[in-house]
């Protein structure tokens, strides 16, 4: 269970957000930047990766393997891993025509390697996206991508049974499953929603009385913790919020959405443990920063990807502040 959205300031600053929705994970994570230059074994290829780009982002650390939940690299790619269960398929053996690299290792690939979301897409023929089983999870992660850039191109990359498809992100919005074209066409049931009260209604001759609090335009969107719900909140929040002017504005708006689509913890059960919002985090991809607040502490915390050395050849780790953090006025 997770949420992510776009937003765009008056200013040209450009945003990827999201909402982290999972079990309390059994390994640390931490906010880390990857430099330039720096190297990983890439085991489906049996060779060692060199970096061309610096990147921070969420992540865990295991078996000398960094994996990230979202990330942003130097030239301002973002992206976001998110589950699609029930519909995620990958290649279960190499392709010597292609550059084989894991499920798990997809995003620290693309934003290392790429500037672009057009140059992901030029190249994602090129590219075998295979299974390959994470420890932790004791399966193969049912992923699927959300990317986005400084020129407002937003992509989303989904491996299934009939292949990888990729698809322009115009609603801003993502999700998990069921696979995003659903979620597209699932829209089509909430085109009634407005911010703008609805006026008299008639049936006929007889005036519908309704209550003042029935008047409102988004009434009827759906309110439960779902994937297709979670996804309509978003998207119809994010395209009617006032818009931004600018990087503080945006950051703003990317939480206000994001708060909207939370989960308490114990409001959803999944498998006998609490499935909720780890953490929220929003991507600048023009200054570099990126922002996060955990579940226990709303406190803001900002890292800037452009205040250390991005040659040196050591991941920095930031450690992920949970401790709840209050201003007192008295």
């Amino acid at each position: 269970m997770c949420t992510s959205v776009t937003v765009k300031t008056k200013d040209q600053h450009h945003f990827l957000a999201r909402n982290m929705d999972f079990y309390d994970l059994p390994i640390e994570y931490n906010v880390c930047i990857v430099p330039r230059n720096y190297r990983w074994l890439n085991e489906q290829e049996k060779q060692i990766v060199q970096n061309k780009y610096a990147i921070i982002g969420m992540s865990i650390f295991r078996n000398n393997r960094i994996g990230f939940f979202d990330g942003m690299n130097e030239h301002g790619l973002m992206g976001v891993v998110h589950y699609l269960e029930g519909f995620a398929d990958f290649s279960p053996e190499r392709d010597p025509e292609k550059y084989n690299i894991s499920v798990f290792d997809f995003i620290h690939w693309v934003l290392s390697q790429y500037k672009s979301t057009a140059e992901l897409v030029r190249n994602m023929d090129t590219i075998n996206i295979m299974a390959q089983e994470l420890d932790i999870l004791e399966t193969v992660p049912p992923l699927h991508w959300i990317f986005s850039d400084r020129q407002s191109e937003t992509i989303v990359i989904e491996s299934t049974k009939e292949g990888v498809k990729i698809y322009d992100n115009k609603v801003g919005a993502f999700s998990n499953s069921p696979d995003f074209k659903w979620h597209l066409i699932n829209l089509n049931l909430y085109t009634g929603l407005s911010p703008q009260d609805r006026g008299e209604v008639y049936w006929g001759d007889y005036q519908i009385n309704r209550s003042p609090e029935l008047v409102s335009g988004s009434f009827g969107i759906p309110g439960d913790y779902s994937s297709p719900s979670r996804f309509v909140r978003a998207a119809y929040l994010r395209n009617h919020i006032e818009s931004a002017s600018n990087e503080s504005e945006g950051l703003r708006n990317s939480m206000k959405v994001l708060e909207y689509c939370s989960v308490a913890r114990g409001a959803d059960i999944e498998d006998g443990a609490p499935s909720y919002t780890l953490y929220t985090s929003s991507m600048c991809s023009e200054t570099g920063t990126y922002y996060y607040h955990s579940y226990e502490n709303e406190q803001i915390n900002a890292i800037n990807l452009f205040k250390v050395d991005l040659n040196t050849t050591h991941i920095k780790k930031y450690r992920f502040l949970k401790d709840q953090s209050i201003r007192f006025q008295n």
